[in-house]
């Protein structure tokens, strides 16, 4: 029965480690300049499957992001960004959705 208990503990410790070996965190730079764009970037991160954390700081521009990366990727984060008015160095931006944006969250012309 100790044999047992211990084959069974040792299985479970390989799944759960396994399962968090799927988990990353990233960070990477989103255009954005105020608290609109930190709400519309955060709840646009947090929508894509997969998706456990998103925190954009208004003063680095840096987005923060945990993800299960057998869900999704960098690349579909950066994507679901930019698809809603805010580039990355990787994406750009939408245009059509940047120009919808409220005139505080557009790229100011010196950018």
């Amino acid at each position: 029965m100790k044999l047992y208990s211990s084959i069974v503990a040792f299985i479970v410790a390989i799944i759960l480690s396994s399962c968090s070996s799927a988990n990353k965190n990233d960070s990477f730079y989103v255009r954005g300049n105020c608290e609109m764009c930190k709400q519309r970037i955060e709840t646009t991160v947090l929508s894509v499957k997969g998706v456990s954390k998103a925190d954009w700081n208004v003063d680095s521009k840096e987005l923060s992001v945990s993800y299960d990366s057998t869900q999704t990727n960098s690349l579909l984060i950066h994507e679901a960004v930019a698809n809603v008015g805010h580039g990355t160095r990787l994406v750009p931006m939408n245009q059509e959705a940047h120009d919808n944006l409220h005139e505080c969250c557009k790229l100011a012309k010196k950018e």
